[in-house]
């Protein structure tokens, strides 16, 4: 997969799906550099990328009557994190849920959506999670370190 700065992508870990920007890539490390910016759970536990989608472009035309939790991470720390388990973030229903988090009436968001201090809390059970379910992505071999 070929990544550039800029672009969105996202992690799926059980029933959530978390979408950061690329900042940096460091190819030799086969690392990214990534700036959290949603998470959403609740998703179905559907192994099919299209029922997942579906719930998520659901959610973008009619915020209000989803069944997900989503989580603005902005303000929370960057990842260093390697690329392989990333994908493409190719929709625009992302795009549609950020805006909505963010114009969202001060007194609505403070009902719908959860706190900048939730949100650090969801994305660090978030990242424990999938390190303890995928510890072998996080594995560092010095000896490919030094042949490069």
């Amino acid at each position: 997969m070929s990544v550039v700065p800029s672009q969105i992508l996202y992690l799926e870990h059980g029933s959530s799906r978390l979408y950061a920007e690329a900042i940096q890539i460091v190819s030799t490390r086969q690392v990214c550099w990534a700036r959290p910016t949603l998470l959403i759970q609740n998703l179905p536990e559907s192994s099919s990328h299209g029922v997942r989608q579906a719930a998520i472009a659901n959610a973008a035309q009619s915020i209000e009557h989803s069944q997900l939790a989503m989580y603005d991470l902005e303000g929370c720390p960057d990842l260093i994190w390697p690329i392989e388990p990333f994908q493409l973030a190719y929709d625009l229903d992302f795009f549609s849920l950020l805006i909505q988090l963010k114009i969202a009436p001060e007194d609505a968001a403070a009902e719908r959506f959860p706190t900048q201090r939730s949100s650090s809390s969801r994305l660090n059970e978030f990242i424990r999670s999938f390190w303890q379910t995928h510890p072998d992505i996080f594995e560092f071999n010095p000896a490919n370190e030094l042949s490069s």
